[in-house]
């Protein structure tokens, strides 16, 4: 067959590959996406919903660096809100629903007009390496395409199998082939994999719904968007949906900002568990017939009814599936029992008792290649220039998948262009924290992304992600410069209003404390200066505008910094402190060859754990479970005394 050369191939066009591809072609490098089928690109096989705690963070950072995720979303979602708006700033997050057809059109037409990119239908077969080093792929057709890195974003695909019920069969995902021998090449190679799973909801007809009998859960009044250039209608591809809403929904919002469809909130009841507990056999999750482990943080309604007894009720959210169908997605009613299970348990919820599946809940079980296998850069330590991100690392959601393909498409490109890796710090992205916990903690169940896995919440907020990272994606080809000028004039203006409150000074005058009291503030008793007024809990930007007036009004995101900037400055400060004396350890490499076991004092587990991650860095090392404090001070002796 004809060979093909490329720079990157990236293997997958899910959520992952789709960012690794862009990635690696937008920074110069030439590209080869290979997808089994076309028409599922950026597929969304599970909820068409983009964003929550963590997952929108990462979704901003994405963007920041240069990524497609938020902008694609911004130009398909049919609703967005802010999330835990009445907390604090570093745990709200935007979610949208997006349009499952749109988004996935969308996606595939950035790709087709992305220069130095090609997208072929094609299923990988094997891997071509050549010594320790990969050179390609072959399909199952025999066609030969060769390229200097491969990025791997298989998603599910891997040796995928389909339970339902007492029921099984090979899939990649429902209707879809999986991927055998690819699989096969990885054990070929010496990788050693695992076995993970994770399960969907039935769809139902919204024209089959009681409306009445559900509660509402409308998008935002107020426009909001996960890109930083904030260009939602910008792409011509997308039409106004406003004529082609489908009638089903109720109470559609199409005046305002943007047309939004609402989603509906309902409960499971007593007798939807009763059917459950009577069907458990019946489930192959519950029976034991799954081997890989699923996921901890969204179980299946099974799980939830076993390990919940007391529980009577559990929440369900009705969220349509695009403007233009039917098709209601069953949040929270995860399952793989047989179809009359699930349409029973559907009945026995009141809004649903007539509701009709036009897709049942399943589960799926698939390889991994656990983690320890690869490095900080995503790329693995056995086969040099194979990257892998996304599900393959036993991770789960599209977020998580993007971020891992966005880095590995931006190392993949720089490995071929001989430049040395892009790697983020856990203060520096909840994308570092990510990448860092999968390489340093082992990975017995699909992760997922949370706030609390963040030491530096506080940092990493979704409202200055183009603050922390602008600069890299700019500097890695991704931002234009006219992009990373705009986010350095923010910040610019940001640091001046700053300098210029803490200069105001504000003496206890009549007319400063008449001010105050008509706003039902308390009065000054004695000097300040207007940064420190704007630091009372109580006090908002616009009381200390109109006390102190600036020369020029400021745009919206440069005054909701500087507000996080004064009111959590003690903070914020506290936290810096700590990543100044953290990334000391980050800074100090250890040898790829060290030899653990020769490191006098260092206690067996530590060693085996050790030799097993092999971590690039002593912060890496401080991180992996079975490392103690005491080992690594032994550790930093061995560095020292071998450096000197």
């Amino acid at each position: 067959m004809t060979e093909k050369r490329y720079d990157v191939i990236v293997v997958g066009a899910g959520h992952a590959g789709c960012e690794a591809a862009l990635a690696a072609a937008r920074m110069g490098a030439s590209t080869l996406l290979l997808t089994m089928n076309l028409d599922l690109i950026a597929q969304m096989p599970c909820n068409p919903a983009i964003g929550g705690p963590a997952k929108g963070h990462v979704v901003r950072e994405i963007d920041a660096l240069g990524g497609e995720m938020g902008r694609n979303t911004d130009r398909t979602f049919i609703q967005v809100r802010l999330l835990n708006s009445s907390r604090g700033p570093a745990v709200q997050a935007l979610r949208a629903q997006a349009d499952k057809r749109l988004y996935s059109l969308s996606m595939k037409h950035t790709l087709e007009r992305t220069p130095n990119l090609d997208v072929a239908q094609a299923l990988t077969e094997r891997l071509l390496v050549r010594g320790d080093a990969v050179e390609g792929v072959v399909t199952h057709v025999g066609q030969v395409y060769h390229g200097r890195a491969v990025v791997l974003t298989t998603g599910t695909f891997l040796n995928g199998r389909i339970l339902t019920g007492e029921r099984s069969y090979p899939a990649g995902r429902a209707g879809e082939f999986p991927a055998i021998g690819l699989s096969a090449c990885l054990r070929e190679l010496g990788f050693s994999l695992g076995r993970l799973q994770t399960n969907t909801p039935p769809r139902v007809d919204a024209r089959t719904i009681n409306f009445g009998q559900t509660q509402l859960q409308p998008g935002s009044e107020t426009p909001l968007y996960f890109s930083h250039e904030s260009r939602a209608e910008a792409d011509p591809l997308i039409l106004d949906p406003r004529g082609w809403i489908n009638p089903v929904y109720p109470d559609v919002r199409l005046d305002g900002w943007r047309p939004q469809l609402p989603c509906y909130l309902v409960y499971t009841n007593p007798e939807t568990h009763r059917i459950v507990r009577e069907n458990l056999q019946r489930s192959p999750i519950a029976a034991g017939f799954i081997e890989g482990a699923g996921p901890r943080y969204c179980p299946s309604i099974e799980e939830k009814i076993v390990h919940f007894p007391n529980k009577e009720a559990h929440q369900l959210f009705l969220e349509p599936e695009g403007f233009a169908t039917g098709e209601v997605y069953v949040q929270g009613f995860f399952t793989s029992l047989p179809e009359d299970v699930q349409r029973n348990m559907l009945h026995s919820i009141p809004a649903l008792a007539n509701a009709r599946i036009m897709r049942a809940g399943y589960a799926i079980e698939y390889d991994f290649v656990p983690p320890t296998q690869i490095s900080a850069s995503l790329e693995t330590k056995r086969v040099s220039g194979l990257f892998l991100a996304g599900q393959i690392n036993g991770t789960s959601g599209y977020e998580e998948a993007a971020a891992q393909g966005l880095l590995a498409g931006i190392n993949a490109a720089r490995k071929v262009q001989g430049r040395p890796a892009v790697i983020l710090r856990r203060d520096q992205a909840y994308i570092g924290v990510l990448i860092d916990d999968i390489v340093t903690k082992e990975v017995n169940e699909p992760y997922r992304l949370f706030t609390s896995r963040a030491e530096y919440r506080l940092l990493l907020r979704h409202d200055n992600a183009d603050l922390r990272l602008s600069h890299i994606g700019h500097e890695v080809g991704l931002l234009s410069a006219e992009r990373h000028a705009r986010v350095e004039r923010k910040r610019d203006a940001v640091a001046q209003e700053l300098r210029r409150l803490a200069d105001a000074n504000l003496p206890p005058s009549e007319a400063v404390n008449a001010v105050l009291q008509r706003l039902a503030h308390e009065p000054l008793t004695r000097d300040a200066n207007a940064l420190q007024l704007l630091r009372r809990p109580d006090v908002t930007y616009d009381l200390i505008a109109a006390l102190v007036p600036g020369p020029t009004s400021l745009p919206a995101e440069v005054i909701e910094q500087v507000v996080i900037e004064a009111k959590y400055a003690g903070y914020i400060e506290r936290e810096q402190r700590e990543v100044e004396r953290v990334v000391r350890l980050e800074e100090w490499r250890i040898p790829a060859e060290l030899d653990y076991g020769q490191i006098n004092g260092l206690r067996a587990e530590a060693s085996e754990k050790l030799l097993r991650f092999r971590p690039a860095t002593v912060g890496q090392a401080a991180r992996i479970q079975g490392v103690s404090p005491a080992d690594v001070a032994i550790l930093l002796i061995h560095l020292r005394r071998t450096a000197a």
